[in-house]
């Protein structure tokens, strides 16, 4: 019979586990013994010897378990175990090292406090929620408002956006609904790191991420092609591709080469991309952003320059002055965007940091003769 249950010391018959809180209040036991009815009485002896009533806590699992090619338990053969009261803030620790001495199997007891309990099924309760836009709520003109809805549709999108509408701010905001993701994807032995802390707004933690649906960007002008492959990033883990990293939300692509527009589009048509030579299930919805029509997707947005109105009303909105008529129709046409509003919002900032007595209009239109240039200074 196993004695002095608190003294880590090498055993041979049974062995306790537990996982201790930083105030090292014990709220997980684990014992393995060579039987049950030895488990039981182990279990009941250090309950008793830690003075934890036993009514405090549950067994939730037990059992024989198959030991054979093992010749010890410890904290160092229990790795997974350790990981997994670590997700929970405890800390794994042992009366000992359990030699097995050729054993093949052998029986455990787990048990749970009441409140640990009570915190994984909590923490376990993970649901998905569907994904919709909620675009009404947005501060865009009525018209601008219309043509995105298209994309409540998750399909794949060219927007053709002279407005220089930033169109990922947007899908950010009006994007609704949470996604369930592992934070590393298993395939076999293929390891993919799929959570990125820059990229995930992660809303729950349980044995998987509940995040907010990802929007995720990659502009061919800063961005690398690397992205799109399984790099490696150390212990036979490797980071996922872009495109997996945007599970059930959107890829936007500014500007992409075509060839890989034409590797993604398939990627999705087969509905799993081949990584490392395994095949791995892709969701996602592609969106490119660009002024052009050369790209051929099933669905098309135009966001044409915004009117004079408009952009006036968005102007005005930023900057909480008064914007002449005279000032809008000096703008030309192709100037007319998102862009330039919080270009001239950002300007007027500056000025009057730099001139705090300075009258709002005289600042307003210093901002616009610095941003058309000298030739338009009569205004």
């Amino acid at each position: 019979m196993e004695t002095d249950l608190l003294t880590p010391k090498e055993r041979y018959s049974g062995v306790v586990f537990i996982g201790v809180r930083k105030n090292e209040v014990v709220e997980f036991i684990k014992v393995y013994a060579e039987n049950e009815e030895l488990a039981r009485d182990i279990l009941e002896r250090f309950l008793y010897e830690k003075g934890i009533h036993p009514a405090d806590f549950i067994v939730v699992d037990k059992g024989y378990e198959n030991v054979e090619g093992k010749e010890i338990i410890s904290t160092r053969t229990e790795s997974e175990l350790s990981a997994f009261l670590g997700r929970l803030g405890l800390r794994l620790l042992s009366n000992g090292i359990l030699y097995l001495q050729g054993k093949k199997e052998i029986y455990q007891i787990t048990s749970l406090s009441k409140e640990l309990l009570r915190e994984i099924k909590a923490r376990g309760e993970l649901k998905e929620e569907p994904i919709r836009l909620e675009l009404k709520s947005l501060n865009l003109p009525p018209r601008f408002i219309e043509r995105l809805k298209a994309l409540e549709l998750m399909e794949d999108t060219l927007v053709i956006n002279h407005a220089e509408l930033p169109l990922s701010e947007v899908l950010e905001r009006a994007i609704k609904g949470t996604v369930k993701i592992p934070e590393v994807l298993k395939v076999g032995p293929l390891k993919l790191r799929l959570f990125d802390n820059e990229l995930h707004e992660v809303l729950k933690r349980g044995r998987e991420l509940l995040i907010k649906p990802p929007v995720v960007i990659w502009d061919s002008y800063v961005d690398s092609l690397e992205d799109f492959e399984a790099g490696e990033i150390g212990d036979g883990t490797y980071r996922a591709p872009l495109f997996l990293k945007a599970h059930k939300g959107f890829l936007i692509l500014r500007e992409p080469p075509e060839e890989l527009l034409e590797k993604l589009l398939r990627i999705k048509e087969k509905g799993s991309a081949k990584i490392k030579g395994f095949k791995v299930p892709v969701e996602f919805t592609l969106i490119v952003e660009s002024k052009n029509e050369k790209y051929n997707l099933p669905v098309k947005i135009r966001l044409p320059y915004l009117s004079g109105e408009e952009f006036k009303e968005l102007l005005e909105e930023r900057v909480k002055l008064e914007v002449p008529d005279e000032a809008v129709v000096k703008i030309p046409e192709e100037k007319r965007t998102f862009r330039t509003v919080s270009t001239l919002s950002k300007l007027l900032k500056r000025l009057k940091e730099k001139k705090p007595n300075a009258r709002p209009e005289e600042l307003l239109n210093k901002a616009l003769v610095l941003f058309l240039g000298e030739e338009n200074e009569d205004h």
